[in-house]
């Protein structure tokens, strides 16, 4: 489930970025403090690759 919301965050995120163009990357807006925060959880939680290697080692894989 971590997997996957965070994946889908990034997503979301990084849509809403590209639908805002330059201004998705200016502070005033929040749809960059929206992307920083998703890139913090990223790596806070660990990276996608790291959590999959993880879910294979509990899989027995």
């Amino acid at each position: 489930a971590k997997l996957f919301a965070s994946e889908t965050a990034k997503r979301a995120a990084d849509q809403a970025v590209q639908i805002h163009g330059g201004y998705g990357f200016m502070d005033e807006y929040p749809v960059s403090r929206y992307w920083r925060s998703v890139k913090v959880n990223e790596i806070g939680e660990g990276t996608s690759e790291v959590q999959r290697m993880v879910i294979a080692k509990h899989l027995g894989c």
